[in-house]
C-alpha cells in the first residue's frame, strides 16, 4: 500500500513540475469580428453608423484601445441601407453611407477625440402635419425616413470577402399629452398629490426614457457674460403598460426644489462664490422611445445588480456583433410659473433673483 502511495506521489509531483515548465498561450487565435452600432431616427436629416473591429493582443488591452488602428479598419467599407416597403419588400431607395471623421468624441477607454464613423445626409423627405390634441393643427414636422418602411443594413469588404447585415423598423411618432403645450410649469413646495407626465404609446417602441431638465442662467462677478446652465431633476426608464394607449409617470413637486438645493451649487466653493446671481429660464421635457430590439439590447447589457455578473450575448447583427435599430424623441419646453420663480428665490444659498 505504501509503495502505491509513493508511486502516485511521484507521478503527482512530476505533473506539477512539468506543468510549471509548460508555457500556456492565453491569447486565442485572432478572429475578424465586426462591431456595429447604428440607430436610425426619422427626425434627423443626418444618420450615423459606427463600425469597428474587435482586437486582441498580448499586453494591456487598455493600451491597445487607445490606438486607432486597433479598432479601425484600414480600408473603407461599403455601407448601404436599403429602404423597403415593409409589406411587399419592394426596394424604395438605397442610402449610401460614407466614412467621415468627427473630432469631438469625449474622453474614455477608446481613442479620442477623433472618431471614424459612417454618415449619410438625407435629401428626400416628407412634410407631415402634427395633430396633437383634438384634431388641432399646431405645426409641421419634417420627417426624413418613412416610419412605415423597413430598413436593411448591408456592410461589405472591398474584396467582397465578408458581408455583414441587419434590419430594423422605425419607432412611430407619438405625442406628449401632459403637461399641455399651453400654460406655465408650476411646482408646489408642499404638494398634496403627485403630478403626471403623460404621452402616447408609440408603435414598435419597447421602452422610454424620460428626462426633465431645469434650465437657468448664471451671472458671475468677474464676467459680463451670461452662462446657460441646467440640471436634470427627473431621469427615468419607463416601460409601456400591457393595455392602453397612453403612458404615465408620476412625480412630486417638492423633489424639484430638493434637486435644486442639492445639485445647483458648484462643488468648488470658489466657483460658487463667484456666482453673483441666477435666473430661472425654462423647463425642458424629453421623451425618448427605443425600438424593441434596442430596448432588449439595453436590458441585456445594463449594469447587473445581482451577484451573477456574467451576461448572455445579444446582437441583431448577422456575421458581426452590436445593434442596428431605431429611436424617436419628442421634446416640450415650458415656461416657469411666477409662483415657482418666487419659491426659488426663497431657497438659501442658490442666489435666484425674482
Amino acid at each position: 500500500m505504501t509503495k502505491y502511495k509513493y508511486i502516485i506521489l511521484i507521478l503527482a509531483l512530476s505533473f506539477v513540475f512539468s506543468s510549471c515548465e509548460t508555457d500556456f498561450d492565453t491569447i486565442a487565435e485572432w478572429k475578424d469580428i465586426t462591431v456595429v452600432y447604428g440607430l436610425l431616427d426619422q427626425k434627423n436629416s443626418v444618420q450615423y453608423i459606427k463600425i469597428n473591429k474587435a482586437f486582441l493582443g498580448d499586453g494591456n488591452a487598455l493600451v491597445y484601445a487607445q490606438e486607432p488602428d486597433s479598432s479601425n479598419y484600414g480600408f473603407p467599407l461599403t455601407v448601404l441601407v436599403e429602404e423597403r416597403d415593409e409589406s411587399t419588400n419592394n426596394l424604395i431607395r438605397t442610402l449610401n453611407f460614407g466614412p467621415t471623421t468627427i473630432y469631438n468624441k469625449e474622453p474614455g477607454v477608446f481613442y479620442y477625440p477623433e472618431q471614424v464613423i459612417y454618415k449619410k445626409t438625407l435629401n428626400d423627405y416628407d412634410t407631415i402635419i402634427k395633430i396633437i390634441q383634438s384634431g388641432v393643427i399646431i405645426g409641421y414636422d419634417t420627417i426624413w425616413l418613412n416610419e412605415n418602411h423597413l430598413y436593411k443594413l448591408l456592410i461589405q469588404y472591398p474584396d467582397l470577402s465578408k458581408e455583414i447585415s441587419s434590419e430594423t423598423v422605425l419607432v412611430h411618432k407619438f405625442s406628449i399629452n401632459k403637461p399641455r403645450r399651453k400654460g406655465n410649469m408650476d411646482f408646489d413646495p408642499e404638494p398634496q398629490n403627485p403630478q403626471e407626465f403623460n404621452w402616447d404609446k408609440a408603435e414598435n417602441a419597447g421602452e422610454y426614457e424620460l428626462k426633465v431638465k431645469f434650465h437657468y442662467k448664471e451671472i458671475q462677478f468677474n464676467s459680463t457674460d451670461t452662462i446657460n446652465n441646467s440640471i436634470t431633476f427627473i431621469s427615468a426608464t419607463v416601460f409601456p403598460p400591457a393595455y392602453g394607449d397612453e403612458i404615465s409617470y408620476y412625480y412630486w413637486d417638492d423633489n424639484f426644489y430638493s434637486a435644486c438645493t442639492n445639485r445647483i451649487p458648484y462643488e468648488d466653493p470658489a466657483d460658487e462664490q463667484n456666482i453673483k446671481e441666477r435666473h430661472p429660464f425654462y423647463i425642458e421635457i424629453i421623451v425618448s422611445a427605443a425600438e424593441n430590439e434596442f430596448s432588449f439590447y439595453m436590458q441585456v447589457y445594463e449594469p447587473s445588480t445581482s451577484i451573477v455578473q456574467q451576461k448572455p450575448q445579444y446582437t441583431n447583427i448577422n456575421n458581426g456583433i452590436g445593434i442596428f435599430s431605431a429611436r424617436y424623441q419628442r421634446k416640450r419646453d415650458k415656461n416657469i410659473h411666477p409662483d415657482t420663480k418666487a419659491e426659488l428665490a426663497k431657497l438659501d444659498g442658490l442666489k435666484f433673483i425674482y
